[in-house]
């Protein structure tokens, strides 16, 4: 397939990602990176912090405008193909990579990804970069491993699974010491120095933190086998690349290590995906989500598995059966997420009726949601004043730390007081600002740190969800801060 022909081809995928885009409303991750570029930090519960740099950086374009801002990933998804298919073909043929790209903007996470603000597209697009200048390197052009190794190191800022693919490539020079040969030091350094550089302060983040949100888990948890999350992880992983090419990228596993058994084009495939594709396995055994590690892996497997078909008179047929097949499975996911943003939107415009009937209280009313998710979303419609710290829309106070909203200014915080304290009495160490104050709550349920924080709470409106769920919005009357 000629190049124009494949800019043809990811040109017009483009123009309908944006059109499908413009038409569609804010899903819940798109609304919690919107509100983490509002709020920099050097790293956050969820990961690096380049994603949110990068709605900031794009912001200060659109007039802080998230419907605008996410037109970029729909671009980032265009140079990421067109990316893939220059590294492929430079390691292979162009049939190698036309096929590449083809079966890449056919999966349903890659259709996802193009239309859903989030680290996954910016960390690929860097990770193929570095690919692309890490080949060029071993080709010969040693001062290459300086911007693969800057690429590197910018992924890391996007998803810290980034870090495998640098990692691999140390190994690997490395290994050449049992032959008694001298590595390429330059190299090496440039691989390590720049990755660590950028993590130090995420890092020191986590650090501050006890590495909960980086781990996740205790030791015990991240040895032993689960394999009750194992069907889950199946399921997960057949709906995001569906079930044919799921199939497909497994039987890649093989190609890619019967290829890298010999040297040149394969054992670099290899080398790139090696080390993501054995912590993808890793994690699926510990019964973890084993998402990030795939998506780095995704491409080297591609094109192993293309690679190694290519000269069966029977790839042609077989892979556009897969080709179809995983676009259909694309167009249901696309359909099923347009859906979802429209209930988003639906339920914010309730939420927005509903703040209408909150009774005058000192302070004002303010709003608390039952998850991150439906947090996020309303954020995007009930935004703060300019230089408020606390988010516009709250999660309900509680011990556990499962996203960034535990990290910001809660409502249920005290605010120092210059008053003598009698310790004996109390632990409270000064005063909340949002005692005596009404709100309203949205969720499925109503959990016991808004009924025992609110001295009156009563439903006010019921939202049904197209999927049979039920959503309601009380209405909850004079909070007072839950006993220590």
């Amino acid at each position: 397939m000629k190049t124009k022909n494949i800019l043809a081809f990811l040109g017009i995928l483009t123009l309908i990602r944006i059109i499908w885009l413009a038409t569609q409303g804010i899903s819940p991750q798109e609304a919690y990176y919107w509100m983490c570029g509002d709020r920099l930090a050097s790293a956050y519960f969820d990961g690096p912090p380049a994603t949110a740099y990068l709605v900031r950086f794009l912001g200060f374009f659109t007039g802080g405008s998230l419907e605008i801002l996410r037109f970029a990933w729909p671009l980032f998804a265009l140079l990421a193909s067109w990316l893939a298919f220059q590294w492929i073909r430079t390691i292979s043929n162009d049939v190698v990579a036309a096929w590449t790209v083809l079966a890449l903007n056919a999966l349903p996470i890659f259709n996802s990804h193009s239309v859903t603000v989030g680290p996954w597209m910016p960390t690929l697009v860097c990770v193929l970069g570095g690919l692309q200048a890490a080949y060029s390197a071993v080709e010969g052009r040693r001062k290459d491993w300086l911007p693969a190794s800057a690429c590197f190191a910018l992924a890391c800022l996007f998803r810290y699974e980034a870090v495998l693919v640098p990692l691999g490539f140390c190994i690997t020079i490395l290994a050449v010491m049992r032959h008694h040969k001298t590595p390429d030091w330059a190299a090496l350094t440039a691989l390590v120095v720049l990755p660590l550089a950028v993590l130090w302060s995420p890092l020191a983040w986590n650090a501050k933190l006890e590495w909960i949100p980086i781990a996740g888990g205790t030791l015990q948890t991240w040895w032993r086998p689960q394999p009750g999350g194992w069907g889950r992880n199946f399921v997960e992983f057949f709906r995001e690349y569906s079930f044919a090419a799921g199939l497909a990228l497994l039987a890649g596993l093989a190609a890619l290590v019967l290829g890298g058994l010999k040297r040149g084009a394969g054992r670099f495939l290899l080398v790139a995906a090696g080390l993501p594709t054995f912590w993808a396995v890793y994690q699926f055994l510990i019964g973890r989500s084993f998402s990030t590690p795939a998506w780095l892996a995704l491409v080297p497997v591609l094109a192993a598995l293309i690679g190694f078909l290519a000269r069966s008179r029977w790839m042609p047929l077989a892979g556009s059966a897969v080709v179809a097949l995983a676009l259909l499975q694309s167009a249901v996911m696309i359909r099923e997420e347009g859906r979802m943003r429209g209930v988003w939107l639906s339920v914010a415009k309730e939420v927005h009726k509903a703040t209408r009937e909150i009774p005058a209280s000192d302070g004002g009313g303010f709003l608390i949601a039952e998850n991150t998710d439906q947090a996020s979303v309303l954020a995007v419609f009930f935004k703060t004043a300019a230089g408020s710290e606390y988010p516009p829309v709250f999660v309900p106070e509680s011990p556990a730390l499962t996203s960034q909203f535990g990290l910001w200014p809660s409502y249920a915080d005290f605010v120092a007081s210059d008053l003598v304290v009698d310790e004996f009495f109390t632990e409270q160490k000064g005063y909340n600002l949002f005692a005596g104050r009404n709100a309203l709550f949205l969720g499925s349920d109503l959990p016991q740190t808004i009924k025992g924080a609110f001295a009156q709470v009563s439903p006010l409106r019921r939202i049904q969800l197209p999927d049979g769920g039920e959503l309601t919005i009380f209405l909850c009357l004079d909070y007072q801060t839950l006993p220590l």
